[in-house]
């Protein structure tokens, strides 16, 4: 009986050393700088006392240390602290706890901590307190409605068609009335690609209507689109126009076109102007927003002629469709965690 009383009092003993033999978690040093907080975090498990001990190296207050549960509330807290000697903590459900050192002094803390815990049993005392760090993500969508060409082509669009203008010489225009220069207004249309112009110009009023049904420029740009279904057509493709007598055609902006007309000096853009051509077509790749000016001239000073001005505008004409799509928006945040 005797025998069977030590061997209880043994495991009795046994098991009261493993509830209470202290471990250690933290000991450290370390410096909290001015108006700023330090934070450490350990994982313990239910039922662990903890003691906690803690004094600054010049005997400095601390204004606040706090013993928070993560993501939960406050187990502890202890103001204008200069020293914790011992203070013994029951934690009641296993967990994260952070320790919250707060220092609004202007002059930093040197500080010395140290906790141990003392399991609530045996089978607790390699419970894992290191607390680690990981990212989440969770990911919202929204709906928006995105805007997409279904398919796409070019057009030819007619601008003018045979615009007929008798042009004067300088001497008749100035003896008899008329004018040596005149002007034609147009404008782009939108999403235009390239632009042509057709000039013929001749003495004879009486060939001015035979010309006509002989120039055709949208028509014969669009053959040349729905050949190739493409711009890579070059200009000596297109019928070059009928013509006998020389002209000079300018391309203007709108001031420009009113000092071309009073004989001023003026600029033009080199890239829309022909001088000297009987019969041409010019070919135009640049843009222009503004409302345009095609500018003709007679270089002759004794004859009067004849000049007939198509414009025509390859443009691109697109198929817009509608479609919804499913937009991610990615938030991360960071969270402890313990390692079983």
């Amino acid at each position: 009986m005797k025998q069977i009383y030590l061997l209880l009092l043994l495991a009795f003993t046994t098991q009261i050393k493993a509830e209470t033999s202290p471990i250690n978690v933290a000991d450290l040093n370390f410096k909290i700088a001015a108006m700023s907080n330090h934070h450490l975090a350990y994982g313990f498990a239910e039922g662990d006392k903890i003691r906690i001990s803690y004094s600054e190296e010049r005997g400095k207050k601390l204004k606040n240390f706090e013993i928070i549960q993560y993501k939960a509330s406050k187990i502890y807290s202890d103001f204008n602290v200069v020293a914790i000697n011992e203070k013994i903590v029951t934690i009641k459900k296993t967990g994260i706890y952070i320790f919250k050192f707060e220092n609004t002094s202007l002059a930093r803390r040197i500080c010395n901590f140290k906790i141990d815990r003392i399991p609530a049993s045996e089978d607790l005392v390699s419970f894992n307190t290191t607390v680690k760090e990981r990212t989440l993500t969770d990911t919202t969508y929204t709906v928006r409605q995105e805007q997409f060409v279904i398919r796409e082509s070019f057009k030819v669009k007619d601008i003018h068609t045979n615009q007929h203008f008798f042009v004067n010489s300088g001497s008749n225009a100035m003896f008899k009335g008329g004018k040596s220069r005149v002007s034609l207004a147009f404008n782009l249309p939108k999403n235009t690609v390239k632009w042509y112009y057709s000039v013929s110009s001749f003495r004879d009023n009486s060939l001015v209507e035979s010309t006509k049904s002989q120039i055709d420029l949208v028509s014969d740009l669009s053959k040349l689109v729905d050949s190739t279904g493409s711009l890579g057509f070059a200009i000596d493709q297109l019928a070059n126009p009928p013509g006998a007598d020389y002209c000079d055609v300018y391309l203007l902006d709108q001031t420009n076109m009113a000092a071309f007309l009073k004989k001023a000096a003026f600029r033009h853009f080199s890239i829309g102007t022909r001088e000297n051509i009987i019969g041409a077509n010019v070919e135009v790749g640049s843009k222009f927003n503004e409302q345009m000016y095609l500018g003709i001239k007679n270089p002759d000073s004794m004859h009067g002629i004849n000049v007939l001005i198509s414009v025509a505008a390859i443009v691109l004409e697109q198929e817009i469709g509608y479609r919804k799509v499913r937009e991610p928006h990615v938030k991360y945040t960071k969270e402890l965690y313990l390692e079983d």
